[in-house]
Formats: C-alpha cells, structure tokens, sequence
C-alpha cells in the first residue's frame, strides 16, 4: 500500500514537524513532507504503523503485509517512527493503550517541533444505552474486529477472541463496519448471521457489500432498533422495535419481535481520540496559528481514501505554514492556550 508515492526527494529544509497517529491521514502527511525535505517524526501507540487499516480492518480486506510495505516505504524516505508511544494532554484510555511502553506530553512536542498535526483517529466505540448491554456475548463491533486482527496477525492468542463457530451472531449496523463484522463471522464459522438496520437497506452506503453478503446467505432485516438484550448472564435473545421513516427521521413503532443470539454486536460508531477532546472543537484558524493542525478520523469518520487525501491536504498546509509564517507563537501549556482561547475555541462545539 502506498501512502505517499515520492519521484524524487528534495533538499532537507527547516521545520521539525511532528505527527500524532500513524493511521492512513498521517502516513500520507508524513511521506509528504518528507518527501519536500522536512524533518518528521511520527508518534503512535500501536505496536506498527497503519492505525485502523493495520488493527481493525479485516487481513482478508487489506493484508497487513501490504500496510507494513507502505510503512517501510516511508522509513526509507526518512520518517522517524516513534510506536508504542501515545502523546497525552486527557488521561483517557482507549483501545491499542495496552501495547503503550512511552508517553509523551503534548507540550513536550509544542517545546520540540515547528508544527505538529494530529491524526489520532476514532478509537474509542460508541456504547448503545440499552437493557443488558453488560452481558456476556456483547461486543462493540470496534473492539471485536480489534482483537480478531490482532490474533491474526499474532499479536494476541485466538482463545481471547469470542468463540464463533456454529453460533448464531445478531449485528446491528449497515456501514462498512458491520459488513466486516459479517465477514469475519462468516470466515470464523458462525452458524447464522443477522444484519438488523433502523433504516433501509438502500439508505446503507454499503448496500452493494451487504447484497453480495445476502446472497451469501446472511439475513439483513431492515427497518428495526434494539430496545433490550435479554439473557442470566450472557446473551440469549435480542429484542427489537419496528421503525419507520417520517420525513427523513427513524420514528419508533409499536411493534417488536426477537432474535436468538449467542453474540450481539453493534457498529454504531467511533468517537474520535485526540490527545485533548477540546483540540477537535477548535477554531482552526486558530491553532493553525499556533502550529497545531488536524486531519483525519479525528476530525470526522472517513474511509480510507479520503482519510490519504486529507492527510495530503494538511501537509500542504504545514508547508505553506512553514514557508510563510514570520515567528511562531510559543504554545507551551495548552491549558493557558485554551483557556485564552476559550471563546473561539467553543464557537464550534
């Protein structure tokens, strides 16, 4: 996979520039501007490069081998990979926190480097409200599809991954993720698979995969919301409620219905996982100014092309931003900077 293709490098210009994340937007910046002959560091806390397309994408969709040449490819450009390290400011947890060895604080990296972009992703899976989402056989489809990977590609055993074969999965969701739920259930040998979407299927952006799964053989039953999980202590039955669109809204109806499940899965979402959650509702103008730029995921989900062509697009813009800027301002403490800031830095939340 390549994530930046370089046709000749150029001379090594001033500005060390720091990349937080090393999913598809900062691997792009990163051989971008080190292709123009900037300095550049890359910060993660994953194990290897790649992000979500190394650690959530299914191996049968994107081989890790092809993310681990792309990577190469810019090492051998120059770029500087820091892995197993997360940059803070927020002491959050999220998934891929276990591999961390190193954390660096974010004012360390403001103190070090002309400018930094940021490029954390969407690790942290959106939770759905609903009577016995604690029990066993319940899985966020972010965490479940995490830790397939990372026993395929052998960094976890297959005994912490949920048992599938000859089980019957419930999947709430019709994007891209939930297709790679069915998928991998599919390839881990469930019994039966069920897609359950609150809209149509023609409302799905990922209609045409869901098709070739339907003619696969799994069920994709439309119009229909969870309302509670039932099960002692694990997962036995999922109790839906009917739904219909009014003027563009999904309305609850009156009528409901189960489905039997061994494994309840629902891909409702990812919040983004910025070293500091106020960082995403800034004025951009603003922190450009201070040398702090966004792209990706973080910003807001996006599939993996456009998630390259964005990381592009903001290298860009760090170089215009290092060519043209007069004097940097010092952002030392980002807490003075939002709290001076802080009225143009809600504007947009």
């Amino acid at each position: 996979m390549k994530f930046y293709i370089c046709k000749e490098k150029e001379e090594p210009k001033e500005g060390r520039i720091a990349i937080i994340g090393a999913g598809p937007a900062g691997l792009s910046a990163a051989g971008y501007l080190a292709c123009k002959g900037y300095p550049v560091e890359v910060f993660d806390k994953m194990p290897e490069g790649g992000g979500m397309i190394a650690f959530g994408i299914p191996e049968s969709r994107i081989p890790i081998k092809t993310v681990r040449e792309g990577v190469k490819d810019l090492e051998r450009l120059g770029v500087k990979f820091n892995f197993r390290t997360k940059v803070v400011y927020d002491n959050l947890r999220d998934l891929g926190d276990e591999f961390v060895e190193r954390v660096v604080y974010l004012e360390e990296l403001l103190e070090d480097f002309d400018a930094i972009l940021i490029a954390t992703g969407a690790w942290r899976p959106k939770k759905l409200k609903i009577e016995g989402i604690e029990l066993e056989g319940v899985w966020d489809a972010l965490t479940l599809l995490y830790k397939i990977k990372l026993a395929r590609i052998g960094y976890i055993p297959w005994s912490a991954v949920p048992e599938m074969r000859g089980k019957e999965v419930v999947i709430v969701g019709a994007g891209y993720t939930a297709v790679d739920v069915a998928l991998e259930a599919k390839s881990l040998g469930a019994k039966k698979m069920t897609m359950v979407y609150r809209r149509g299927l023609e409302n799905s952006y990922a209609k045409d995969e869901i098709k070739r799964l339907i003619n696969e053989g799994v069920n994709f039953i439309e119009f229909a919301t969870p309302a509670r999980i039932l099960g002692e202590d694990e997962v036995k039955e999922v109790e839906f409620v009917k739904t219909k669109l009014v003027n563009g809204k999904v309305i609850p109806t009156d009528e409901t219905f189960k489905l039997s499940a061994d494994i309840f899965v629902y891909a409702i979402g990812q919040f983004p996982t910025p070293p500091i959650k106020a960082l995403i509702c800034a004025n951009e103008k603003i922190l450009r100014d201070a040398g702090i730029f966004l792209a990706g995921d973080v910003l807001a989900p996006r599939n993996i092309g456009a998630a390259i062509r964005e990381g592009t697009r903001a290298a860009k813009e760090i170089e215009e931003w290092l060519i043209s800027k007069e004097e940097r301002p010092r952002v030392l403490s980002i807490r003075s900077f939002l709290l001076s800031q802080r009225s143009e830095i809600w504007q947009n939340c």
